[in-house]
Order: C-alpha cells, then structure tokens, then sequence
C-alpha cells in the first residue's frame, strides 16, 4: 500500500518557498510589487486546486 501524501505540507511548502523567493528578490533587486499583487491570488488558487486534487481519494 502506498503512503498518503502530506497534502498541508505540501502547500504551507510551496507558500513558504514562494515568501523566501520574494524575500530574495526584494534583497537583491527591485520587486514590482503590481507584478506580485496580481500574481498573489493566480498562485493562492493554485495551491489550493493542487491541494484538492492530492486529497482527493482514488476510487
């Protein structure tokens, strides 16, 4: 039998990477803060279509 996949690990993760990423960019270059306030919502419902669908059972 397969392990399940740790789904809230995997999207806090991806969140976490994202934060450190702009962390970086805001560190060593000039972050286009309209660029991130558009792609901030496309991303969130990403994680979360993500999430669904590695939570949902196999029939």
């Amino acid at each position: 039998m397969k392990p399940a996949a740790d789904v809230t690990a995997l999207i806090v993760g991806l969140i976490g990477l994202t934060t450190a990423a702009l962390g970086l960019w805001a560190a060593f270059g000039t972050v286009n803060w309209a660029l991130v306030a558009t792609g901030t919502p496309f991303l969130l419902v990403a994680c979360g279509l993500l999430g669904l669908f590695a939570s949902r059972t196999k029939p």
